[in-house]
């Protein structure tokens, strides 16, 4: 009786790595890109804890550490170090851009004031909303921190 060689021959290979690849490639472009929703709900979640923290402790504002717990630097080099310091660690791709015109810390009450905090005249309360903008290939989200109330909500551009 003869032996039959059961192998793949080398044509049949390559159509199987092809199918592959098709597959593949259909699947990647099916499956969405969250990276600007995650980057930004990441953002989002730090304010409120800065928020959170301001009204939760009692803080020195004349020590740097004091200072950290209360406010937020909208750039990456702050966000790195912020990062650092917290237990919880996630990676902001380096093609997300977080631009606004002002820093925001929080007082006691929750209320946002812009780059610094002065209780004693409340010169740095906010008034206007603060827009921070986070973008991501052309596509972008604005987290907006309303005066007074220091709510934050997520808006759609």
């Amino acid at each position: 009786m003869n032996k039959i060689k059961k192998t793949f021959t080398l044509i049949e290979m390559i159509f199987v790595i092809i199918i592959v690849s098709v597959i593949t490639i259909g699947a990647k472009n099916a499956l969405p890109d969250n990276t600007l929703i995650n980057g930004t709900n990441y953002l989002k979640t730090i304010i409120l804890d800065k928020r959170a923290n301001a009204m939760a402790y009692e803080t020195n504002l004349s020590d740097a550490n004091d200072t950290f717990l209360v406010c937020v630097k909208f750039d990456k080099d702050w966000l790195e170090e912020n990062e650092l310091k917290s237990k919880v660690k996630v990676h902001i791709p380096k093609r997300i851009t977080i631009t606004s015109d002002n820093n925001v810390c929080f007082d006691y009450m929750g209320r946002p004031h812009k780059n610094s905090i002065n209780l004693s005249d409340f010169s740095t309360l906010a008034h206007d909303d603060i827009d921070v903008n986070v973008t991501y290939n052309n596509k972008k989200k604005t987290i907006r921190i309303y005066p007074m109330t220091g709510f934050t909500e997520i808006r759609n551009n």
